[in-house]
């Protein structure tokens, strides 16, 4: 025999599950709603040929309504988790707003794959070329103190300055966010900061995926990444093969610090936490200073690239002086600097007044405000300069040698 009360408990769950009141509920079955609440509370039993329709309308089955429950469903949700999926999914549309406009993005939409047709008319043998980037150390920093806007700026500089090293112009990015349930102000922010980076160097904007795991981040952490994706002709790539001894080493000056430092600055920050905020000089600001995003050189190589200007590029992950940087080095040359003629910029000069590492650790540690280092030829070395100082600050800082007396070092102090 069936059980009024089960079949009833049944009902009243499935109905409140759907977000419905009995009147609403009595109106798709052609009721009243003195039947429905007469059923809930095992009072009566609704009849043989209607019963379907109420399975149909609660979206569950005829056996689980006439069996019953004993007791109200066991169910878990997102919002138990602490995530709002509705709220996510409002922020995720306010997202696609920052989208670039552009006929080559034939198709972007959340979760779903990019498709996009880039211009390769004019090419012999197009190449594509993609990477993935992380902000690393920098990010907790940015985390912890307001600078949301700083970190995708810089992470959008330090992806297309990967691509662009090579004569690869960058095209297209497309950021991703893992976060916990934020309240969707912060999200937008860096969602905004993406698409002007990258609009300003001109490279398409493809949105930003967000991942909210509450159970892994609080409200307002985050991990965030950036996949970039250029285009050149294979013969325009710059490997480094055309570099030859008398080669002219031009400094692009960039602010901030490189992530890969950050760690130093962790230390140096958990021996000295006083300095955080301390004024480097009468006008900035220490932690304002090492959060600055780094410049981006996208669109001073492409002109530069035109005009047949390089020779070669090395773009500096921590220190001048480090090998690895130089690895598209011809065998038999290197990197002859001249520390003297780079100016020290004020931020590394409070860094290294702080005592803390003695001058080979400092320079093994930090690039000294310089974040790329182009080879140009010698007699084209004054058209470069004055092409540069259009976009950024610069200094002629040493040329190629051969290595003679540094066998394979590749790179060395004048």
């Amino acid at each position: 025999m069936l059980d009024r009360e089960k079949v009833g408990r049944a009902i009243l769950t499935q109905r409140k599950l759907k977000g419905m009141t009995q009147k609403q509920l009595a109106d798709l079955l052609n009721v009243s709603y003195q039947a429905v609440s007469r059923w809930e509370q095992g009072l009566s039993l609704p009849s043989v040929d209607i019963i379907y329709d109420i399975a149909q309308t609660l979206e569950t089955t005829v056996d689980f309504l006439l069996k019953g429950i004993s007791e109200e469903r066991k169910v878990i949700s997102y919002m138990d988790a602490g995530l709002d999926v509705r709220k996510l999914h409002i922020i995720k549309d306010q997202l696609c707003n920052f989208i670039t406009k552009d006929n080559a993005l034939l198709h972007v939409r959340t979760a779903a794959p990019i498709f996009f047709k880039p211009d390769i008319d004019r090419m012999k043998e197009p190449i594509c070329v993609f990477a993935h980037h992380v902000p690393g150390s920098k990010e907790h920093y940015a985390m912890e103190n307001g600078y949301d806007r700083e970190i995708c700026m810089d992470l959008v500089s330090n992806a297309a300055n990967n691509l662009i090293r090579f004569g690869v112009k960058p095209m297209l990015l497309q950021a991703n966010m893992l976060c916990g349930n934020n309240d969707g102000g912060q999200i937008l922010i860096m969602g905004e900061a993406f698409k002007e980076a990258c609009e300003h160097n001109e490279i398409i904007f493809a949105g930003m995926e967000v991942s909210a795991q509450a159970v892994n981040y609080h409200m307002n952490d985050y991990k965030i990444g950036a996949t970039i994706i250029g285009m050149t002709d294979k013969e325009k790539i710059i490997t480094g093969k055309d570099i030859i001894e008398g080669d002219i080493l031009i400094g692009l000056h960039t602010e901030g610090i490189s992530s890969i430092s950050y760690p130093f600055i962790k230390v140096i920050l958990d021996k000295r936490p006083d300095i955080a905020y301390a004024k480097i000089d009468e006008q900035h600001v220490f932690m304002d200073e090492l959060m600055k995003p780094n410049d981006c050189y996208v669109n001073v190589i492409c002109e530069l690239c035109k005009k047949h200007l390089i020779h070669g590029m090395f773009r500096m992950d921590r220190s001048l002086f480090n090998r690895r940087c130089y690895d598209t080095m011809p065998k038999g040359l290197g990197a002859s600097i001249l520390l003297s003629s780079i100016p020290m910029p004020a931020l590394f000069q409070y860094v290294y007044n702080l005592n803390m590492m003695d001058r080979e650790c400092f320079l093994e540690d930090f690039a000294l405000g310089i974040g790329m280092i182009l080879v140009v030829p010698k007699e084209q070395c004054d058209e470069a300069v004055q092409l540069i100082q259009q976009y950024h600050s610069c200094y002629v800082i040493g040329s190629i040698e051969k290595d003679e007396k540094h066998p394979d070092a590749r790179v060395w102090l004048k």
